[in-house]
């Protein structure tokens, strides 16, 4: 005979299932929907990120209290969830950021990922999203989007030799002009292939001054290398 759900929802975390109870004890926010998008889980860190307490939400739709949207503004938390109906199709669900609100109304990026959790029936299953907060991360990088193409509707001159500003720390001026002509290009937005063919040079060897400036640079990414350059007015 199957429990009633008020007691399903009201489990705290001692009385969870092993897999659930790892959940629900990790250190990144964690919560798990039922089929009906019905809250079954939430844990401490989960209330740490949304100031939400677990009898607040228990028993509640997901979407009810995430109300998320995608990058490009579109509502991804809703009764008809896309992550549900691929889950429900055994395929596996992407992780994905999204735009909520906390419970003071402050918006705030996370991103989730999921993990579909079998019962004995097969048609039956718990849906585990593990989720945290990269606000800041989001931000900077669609700052940088916005910089790289700001950056790309301008002109430059690859020909010309710029000066340097005065204060610019050893690691740009360490840049050959070559490389500095590369950067430039980066921010126009080309390619590898498209930079090698402005430069009349192979994309293997693009690709390698790509390299070499991010080496000089101390970055991992194009966009980190465009930033410091944006900052001290090397672009």
């Amino acid at each position: 005979m199957s429990q009633p759900v008020n007691e399903k929802l009201s489990r705290n975390e001692d009385d969870l299932p092993p897999l659930l109870e790892m959940f629900a004890r990790a250190a990144d926010g964690v919560f798990a929907i039922d089929q009906a998008q019905r809250i079954i889980l939430w844990n401490q860190a989960a209330e740490r990120l949304l100031g939400y307490r677990a009898d607040e939400v228990l028993g509640r739709p997901c979407y009810e209290i995430f109300g998320g949207r995608s990058r490009t503004g579109q509502l991804r938390c809703s009764p008809a969830c896309s992550l549900l109906t691929t889950a429900k199709q055994g395929k596996p669900v992407e992780t994905t950021d999204l735009l909520t609100r906390t419970k003071t109304g402050q918006t705030i990026w996370i991103t989730t990922s999921v993990i579909v959790v079998p019962s004995k029936s097969p048609d039956l299953f718990t849906m585990v999203h593990l989720f945290r907060n990269v606000t800041n991360q989001v931000e900077t990088e669609r700052l940088l989007e916005r910089i790289q193409s700001l950056l790309g509707q301008a002109v430059w001159p690859v020909e010309k030799e710029p000066t340097l500003p005065s204060d610019l720390p050893s690691p740009l001026r360490s840049l050959t002009p070559r490389e500095r002509d590369v950067l430039r290009l980066i921010a126009k937005g080309e390619t590898a292939k498209e930079i090698a063919d402005t430069l009349h040079i192979s994309t293997a060897t693009a690709r390698n001054h790509t390299q070499r400036i991010l080496g000089k640079l101390g970055v991992h990414t194009k966009l980190e290398a465009l930033a410091l350059a944006f900052r001290y007015n090397l672009l």
